[in-house]
């Protein structure tokens, strides 16, 4: 039926319509990725040629241990993540994903499960998805690891991080996620786009009380800003 409707309607590009594929190849080489020196740990880009950790993982270590992300978040990427997540335009999950993944560095260790970072329900009942939750099932599916959709939840609708300043949003996460035992020890959080770390620290802490001995981080994107 997928190969009937390709047919009947060519699929065009999402971000400058032309006929081909959801996200053509000039989009798609458009697209910014990191630098290859980066923190292991936050992915943050590093001066220099060599990867290490960064001052900041450094001075205040996060709950995680190792991020991957493919690409630094800026245009035209962040139009695709903003009308992904906040028009509703569902069309850009798969091309997102498969782009993370054209472009993933096989971790140093493979985790034996993906935790999307949960929505309160509130927030996914007007959104109708989780983002991460999709991101997690394109990338569980394509490299065979399992996917565990509700074993994290969150306790209380808090503000959304993109609203606050970046001193309040560790504050607005720390213990608003609940984890159920785990019987796996080694994880990956997954979600979207990372900024300052705040949301994966809280969750990979409440992870590692739930029972991980290590917590990865799985992020399509990753802002440079900070």
């Amino acid at each position: 039926m997928a190969a009937l409707l390709d047919y009947l309607y060519p699929p065009r590009c999402l971000l400058c319509h032309a006929p081909g594929a959801r996200l053509c190849r000039d989009c798609a080489d458009g697209m910014p990725r990191l630098a290859a020196a980066r923190c292991v740990q936050c992915a943050h880009p590093l001066a220099g040629s060599a990867a290490g950790r960064c001052g900041r993982c450094q001075r205040h270590p996060p709950a995680f241990d190792y991020t991957a992300a493919a690409f630094a978040y800026g245009a035209p990427l962040d139009i695709a993540v903003q009308q992904w997540k906040y028009a509703g335009r569902l069309a850009w999950a798969a091309p997102l994903a498969e782009g993370w993944l054209s472009a993933w560095d096989e971790p140093p260790a493979r985790p034996e499960a993906l935790i999307p970072v949960p929505l309160h329900w509130r927030r996914l009942l007007r959104r109708g998805f989780n983002q991460a939750g999709l991101l997690a099932q394109h990338w569980g599916r394509a490299c065979r690891i399992p996917v565990l959709h509700h074993q994290a939840r969150r306790r209380r609708h808090t503000p959304q991080q993109a609203q606050l300043a970046v001193a309040e949003r560790r504050q607005n996460v720390s213990g608003a996620f609940a984890v159920k035992p785990l019987r796996v020890r080694h994880v990956a959080i997954v979600d979207d786009v990372m900024t300052t770390g705040s949301t994966a620290h809280a969750l990979a802490a409440a992870l590692r009380q739930a029972g991980a001995e290590r917590v990865d981080l799985w992020v399509l994107a990753r802002a440079v800003d900070r």
